[in-house]
C-alpha cells in the first residue's frame, strides 16, 4: 500500500481506477498461513507505516514466545477471550493482560519484551488484529524465541 498524499494527484487517478475495477477484481484472496493451533494472515502493508495482520488461534493454544529488537506491536483482540503475557529480557517480572473480544483495547508489545497469546477458551477461537511498526522481513525477521513463563 503506497502513501497517498491527501489531495494529490496520485490519491484522485488511483480513485477513478477503483470506481472502474471489474467486480471479478473487487475481492480477491489473502494467504493464510495454517497450521495445527490456527492461522496468520498478513492484510495489509504499507511503505511508511508498518502492517496489518489477523491471527486466529484454536481453543488452548499459546502463540508467540519471542521477542523484537526494533519492532513494536499492537494486539487487539476482537473476538474470544485470551491472556497477552509479556516479560523483558533479562527479568522475570510477566506481565499479565487479560483480553476479550467483549472488550476491545489495545495492547503494546514492547521491543525487549518476549511475548506471548494465549487462547483461554476450551471451545472458541481468539481473533486478534496486529500491527506491527514495520514490514517483516524474512532475510532479517528480528524476531528471536524466548518463553514468557522461562519454566515452559
Amino acid at each position: 500500500m503506497p502513501e497517498i498524499p491527501e489531495g494529490s494527484f496520485a490519491k484522485k487517478l488511483y480513485s477513478t481506477y477503483l470506481s472502474y475495477l471489474p467486480k471479478e477484481k473487487v475481492s480477491f484472496p489473502l494467504k493464510m498461513n495454517e497450521d495445527a493451533r490456527g492461522s496468520f494472515t498478513e492484510l495489509l502493508k504499507t511503505e511508511k507505516c508498518g502492517q496489518f495482520s489477523v491471527n486466529i488461534s484454536k481453543p488452548g493454544i499459546t502463540k508467540g514466545q519471542h521477542w523484537h529488537n526494533t519492532k513494536w506491536e499492537f494486539f487487539i483482540v476482537v473476538a474470544g477471550h485470551g491472556l497477552i503475557q509479556q516479560r523483558k529480557i533479562g527479568t522475570d517480572e510477566v506481565l499479565n493482560f487479560e483480553v476479550s473480544g467483549d472488550k476491545i483495547e489495545a495492547v503494546h508489545m514492547l521491543p525487549g519484551y518476549t511475548h506471548n497469546i494465549i487462547n483461554l477458551s476450551e471451545t472458541d477461537n481468539l481473533v486478534t488484529v496486529m500491527w506491527a511498526n514495520e514490514q517483516f522481513d524474512p532475510d532479517h525477521p528480528d524476531t528471536f524465541f524466548e518463553a514468557v513463563e522461562k519454566w515452559k
